[in-house]
């Protein structure tokens, strides 16, 4: 990951941003897609908070297995805090090289994670390794350039959303990710959009805990006043009660599959 650093602090709060309701509407349309059965074996690349995992375990029931895999011990250790059944399991482990054996799961997920890595290419192809013959993946991810945030300070707004951009190593991956999944040996099945609309601020809201994270992280960076910074945020109440907040956003996902033969 090339900007957030998980502390348990910032664990937390990504626990709290997984929770809003165009998050979990999210997980509900990345389940829906990769279709799973009951036995299967998923990975999840990159769990977070494992609430994804969770619905995939009582999806494929005791039968199947679910291993998410994170960089992170802190968000780890708020997944067994909610103690999972035996079927679904956390580890420790790094997406450019995914200790599993080859072709060993039916289905691959990986959501908000790619644009994280700088190897990109390394870790689709690690993804199309552990993947058996026949069996589907998916990916999802944001092109930051979508993001449609109104300010009535918009310069000002522009100088912040471009600080963040610096969170992530590909800020604008969706743009090349069906070239590097075909080039990662995939058959690209297709894509859609999944669009993240907020008109009010308030604590349910992807937008106001995404907020958070953006005035915390561009803060330590020390690039914008922090007069600037909290101005920024502050706004958005106004806004809010003035009946005029508005935020949007696109998330990418992307099908694909690797072949029987």
């Amino acid at each position: 990951m090339s900007g957030l650093k998980f502390s348990e602090e910032v664990a937390r709060n990504l626990e709290r941003l997984y929770l809003t309701r165009d998050v979990v509407a999210q997980r509900s349309e990345t389940i829906k897609q990769l279709a799973l059965s009951q036995g299967e074996r998923v990975l999840d690349i990159g769990c977070g908070p494992g609430f994804l995992c969770e619905s995939m375990a009582d999806i494929v029931g005791r039968y199947g297995a679910v291993i998410g895999i994170d960089i992170s011990d802190d968000l780890l250790e708020l997944c067994k805090r909610r103690d999972p059944p035996k079927w679904l399991s956390y580890r420790v482990g790094d997406a450019t090289q995914i200790h599993q054996p080859d072709a060993s799961f039916d289905a691959v997920v990986c959501t908000q994670v790619a644009e994280y890595i700088s190897d990109v290419d390394r870790a689709l192809c690690e993804a199309f390794r552990v993947l058996k013959r026949g069996g589907r993946a998916i990916f999802l991810e944001t092109d930051w350039d979508s993001v449609v945030w109104h300010s009535e300070t918009p310069d000002r707004m522009a100088l912040v959303l471009k600080s963040w951009e610096t969170h992530c190593a590909h800020p604008n991956l969706p743009r090349s990710l069906t070239n590097r999944l075909v080039s990662a040996g995939f058959r690209f099945d297709g894509a859609s959009v999944f669009p993240i609309l907020n008109l009010q601020w308030d604590d349910n809201a992807y937008s106001k805990r995404l907020a958070g994270l953006i005035r915390d992280f561009v803060g330590r960076k020390n690039e914008l006043p922090s007069e600037d910074l909290k101005e920024w945020y502050d706004e958005f109440t106004r806004l809010n009660e003035a009946g005029r907040y508005f935020f949007s956003s696109n998330r990418y996902i992307f099908r694909v599959s690797k072949s029987a033969r």
